[in-house]
């Protein structure tokens, strides 16, 4: 791997970890209804992505077949995405599915690597891959009980694995059929997901939309960070993917922003740093290692 990927996926993992600290802190934030913050975020995320993408893009916009349709699928899964991760926090542990989550966006793209792209892993990445794997257990180990988890927990658990790895693949299809058209990608996966969130958001007010997009100043500052940092996030991500082994990227960024989020629950919000948790980031910093090799 080349200095500039390592640059590159480095930059984009501390950013996915940055929208994720945000998000945190501005759903917390939220002056509104706490069920509208979700809607909201979807809705201001969509129009942002597009409108810096395309900026990004030089204000063009030319998709070919291939792109609309991937584009498309890919709204649409995250769209399920977004609905399944939120079901799965209703009825259940949030570590037991985030691990579900995390094990799909390696694993599913490793099997469509696998079959269908023959891409050349060496045997310290497949290693490294592992040990990632390992360290998400670890990771998530605390407060993965589900005895009391209430009925649909483990459907949506499987349906944010699955989602979470058809969100990748598509990508990855996209950058092989049409490499060139990656900004258009963006702009129709966040700009097609975020018309179901309006309607959402738009049935739920009755005619009081707009007052939902009310923001104060302790809320606004997090938003704006966290939207800036998906927004470029998103764009670093396509733009290594055609460079990189998609199975070792994916293990990187995943693993990288758990490992980020673990320091940050600690340094910033003070959680206790069990030595399971420990042993888990170790093993992370390891194999994060041996897949930038």
């Amino acid at each position: 791997m080349d200095l500039q990927s390592i640059l590159l996926i480095a930059g984009m993992i501390l950013l996915y970890s940055f929208q994720t600290l945000f998000c945190t802190m501005y759903t917390g934030r939220y002056p509104g209804k706490a069920e509208n913050a979700a809607p909201v975020f979807c809705i201001l995320e969509a129009v942002f992505i597009c409108m810096l993408t395309w900026s990004i893009n030089g204000f063009r916009f030319h998709a070919s077949p291939p792109t609309l349709l991937f584009g498309c699928l890919n709204a649409l899964v995250l769209l399920g995405y977004n609905s399944s991760l939120m079901e799965a926090g209703k009825r259940g542990s949030y570590a037991f599915f985030n691990m579900a989550l995390l094990y799909g966006a390696i694993l599913l793209p490793m099997a469509y690597s696998a079959v269908f792209l023959r891409e050349g892993t060496t045997p310290v990445q497949w290693a490294g891959i592992a040990l990632m794997l390992v360290a998400f257990f670890l990771m998530n180990w605390e407060n993965t009980e589900t005895k009391t988890a209430k009925k649909g927990f483990y459907l949506f658990c499987a349906l944010l694995f699955l989602f979470n790895g058809l969100y990748s693949i598509f990508l990855k299809m996209q950058s092989v059929a049409c490499e060139g058209e990656s900004a258009e990608m963006i702009i129709l996966t966040f700009g097609i997901m975020g018309i179901p969130a309006l309607i959402r958001l738009t049935k739920a007010e009755k005619g009081n939309t707009l007052k939902a997009f009310s923001q104060t100043r302790q809320s606004l500052l997090p938003l704006i960070a966290c939207l800036l940092s998906a927004g470029l996030a998103v764009n670093g991500l396509v733009a290594v993917l055609p460079r990189v082994n998609s199975v070792v990227l994916y293990t990187l960024e995943n693993g990288g922003v758990l490992l980020l989020s673990c320091l940050y629950a600690v340094l910033l919000f003070k959680e206790k740093p069990v030595p399971r948790k420990v042993a888990g980031m170790a093993i992370a910093v390891i194999s994060i290692t041996m897949l930038s090799l």
